[in-house]
């Protein structure tokens, strides 16, 4: 979605520059951009635990223009709109606040209910999402005010997704494990987000810092990673392969 809405504020004669925040080790030069943009997931009405501490970090400013977009696979809630309220208290000035559907790529117990995206139905869900992008692209580039799931909906749905987040996901979810599978590659170690995946002579270990990105789980080369003992079947617990439908090579 980001190389995506870069690529339309770019036909547009914007100059845009993408960074991850997992690859910035630095706060972003805020003197140096015009316009301020931020895109993430949503995990339950908030932003990714690491997206959140990089959040934290933004230096104050005044008034420089900010638009937030998320992606979800059903529905975002009000999480735009959450993200940038602390913002707000810093001296941004938040335009346009919006979210983009995207195919599923959360499906392990004992959220099974949803089922992954499969990849006849991706290529029809990415073009709908490239018509919001186009949109989105426009109303950036001319600070045009747009805001998203502020209204009563969306924001109690918000409130009961964090609600439920912060009161069950510890108990629901159980740390990941590698089965026999598993060829100790260490790509999950190297792509995991938070650090929490540790590799030695015993094997993998993987630690309470999980944020359920799910990217060693859907991407790892062997699918040695489960969730549960279920996940071992296959067929049944079906993984994400991204947007392109390749799997990421170790």
């Amino acid at each position: 979605m980001v190389q995506r809405l870069a690529a339309a504020l770019t036909a547009h004669g914007n100059a845009v520059t993408a960074r991850s925040c997992e690859t910035l080790t630095a706060p972003v030069a805020l003197r140096a951009c015009d316009v301020l943009g931020l895109a993430f997931p949503t995990a339950s009405s908030y932003a990714p635990a690491p997206f959140r501490a990089w959040l934290a970090a933004l230096p104050e400013c005044q008034a420089l223009p900010l638009f937030v977009v998320t992606t979800a696979s059903y529905a975002a809630g009000d999480t735009a709109w959450y993200a940038a309220q602390p913002l707000k208290a810093r001296g941004y000035a938040p335009f346009l606040l919006a979210n983009v559907l995207m195919p599923n790529n959360f499906y392990i117990p004992p959220m099974d209910f949803l089922p992954v995206t499969p990849p006849q139905r991706i290529p029809k869900k990415l073009e709908k999402a490239q018509r919001k992008i186009n949109r989105l692209a426009e109303l950036i580039h001319t600070q045009t005010p747009h805001v998203e799931g502020a209204g009563l909906f969306g924001r109690l749905l918000g409130i009961q997704q964090r609600w439920s987040r912060d009161t069950f996901e510890k108990r629901l979810f159980k740390p990941f494990f590698a089965d026999e599978t598993c060829t100790r590659c260490g790509w999950c170690v190297q792509h995991c987000p938070v650090d929490n995946i540790v590799l030695d002579e015993d094997g993998l270990h993987f630690g309470a810092q999980c944020c359920l990105c799910m990217r060693c789980y859907s991407f790892c080369p062997k699918q040695a990673i489960q969730a549960t003992r279920k996940t071992r079947n296959a067929k049944r617990y079906r993984r994400y392969a991204g947007p392109e439908g390749k799997r990421y090579a170790p």
